[in-house]
């Protein structure tokens, strides 16, 4: 009896690993956007566990009185922390595609204190201008970016001269960028790689933009900078 209990125990385990394998490659084909109907699900405290809050945006770079994009918040998982490390005389910007995720980190924003500048744009028409930014970070973002190119393309135009990205990356995202594809990309736009932690399956990766490229105009004609969108 004990034999068979142990079978069957067995088998439901691997039914229902096979079952969330099939789910995590059916939403990879999707390429969806998380929706901000299901945004509570993006503050679970277990994510401290794989990618800790403090410690991400120490290996990314961000400090006092920077100019820091956050391109994707959702509900601002990492927005708080970013916030308090640049601290009164930086500013955190929060560039959203949905204005529902915004809504939130609006509201959790104000009963933290805290204050960011809330935009609602596409990754890939970002309204700043050109060599405004010192740091910018996207953590489990890109892979939801259509044209991932594009997007690339963006942030060099806005990152200062030498200005650092950091992505963060992980296998239970259905849209995981992995590391040699991020690399590639990377690479493409001009950017050098200065740090790497974690493994292929979970990491963060951290790229240092070109120190002599030219200063650019922004899409969007805006001379210093979008001003954000509430």
């Amino acid at each position: 009896m004990k034999r068979l209990i142990g079978l069957l125990f067995a088998a439901g385990l691997a039914l229902g690993a096979a079952a969330a394998v099939a789910t995590w490659f059916s939403e990879r084909r999707r390429h969806n956007i998380f929706p901000s109907s299901q945004a509570q699900m993006l503050l679970n405290p277990l994510r401290q566990r794989l990618m800790p809050v403090a410690r991400t945006l120490e290996r990314f770079g961000i400090g006092p009185g920077q100019t820091v994009l956050e391109l994707g918040p959702g509900p601002g998982y990492y927005s708080l922390e970013a916030s308090s490390l640049v601290g009164p005389t930086g500013r955190l910007l929060c560039l959203d595609l949905q204005r529902g995720m915004l809504d939130i980190l609006s509201s959790r924003l104000s009963e933290a204190g805290a204050s960011a500048g809330l935009i609602v744009a596409d990754a890939t028409r970002v309204p700043l201008a050109s060599s405004s930014i010192d740091r910018a970070f996207l953590v489990t973002v890109l892979g939801e970016v259509p044209d991932q190119d594009a997007a690339l393309a963006e942030l060099r135009r806005v990152l200062k001269p030498g200005g650092l990205l950091g992505f963060a990356e992980s296998l239970g995202d259905p849209d995981i960028v992995f590391l040699g594809k991020l690399r590639s990309i990377c690479r493409r736009h001009g950017f050098e790689e200065v740090s790497r932690h974690g493994s292929p399956l979970a990491y963060t990766a951290v790229f240092r933009a070109p120190e002599n490229r030219p200063r650019e105009k922004s899409r969007a004609g805006l001379p210093t900078g979008g001003e954000p969108t509430r």
